[in-house]
């Protein structure tokens, strides 16, 4: 098995070499004149969708979404208590169906 160091030295170069193409491929992009003028009415486009969208959207979608959002926090901090006092957690839905909690490790530069 790879050193950790050895994948996340090979994840780096192969974001560098990800992110080189895609600024040649903007690059190709900016200097189109179709792409340019096929942009410019998708943009009109989306924003006449828009208009129609919140002139017909209930008020109360983003209430919903907002007391999901912070009920999926409380649900997430109440998950991880119980993990760090060792007891398992189970939930089932309407129709018994369990689940299992998800964790997952990121990386972020220190400062």
């Amino acid at each position: 098995m790879k050193d950790i160091q050895e994948v996340f030295d090979e994840i780096q170069k192969l974001k560098k070499e990800k992110r080189d193409i895609s600024r040649e491929y903007k690059y190709l992009l900016d200097n189109n004149g179709s792409y340019q003028e096929i942009t410019g009415e998708i943009k009109k486009l989306r924003d006449q969708k828009k208009k129609i969208e919140e002139a017909n959207k209930s008020p109360r979608l983003d209430d919903l979404k907002s007391e999901i959002d912070a009920l999926n926090e409380m649900a997430s901090d109440i998950a991880i208590s119980q993990l760090m006092n060792g007891q398992s957690i189970h939930i089932k839905d309407e129709y018994e169906i369990e689940y299992e909690p998800v964790y997952k490790v990121t990386f972020k530069k220190i400062k």
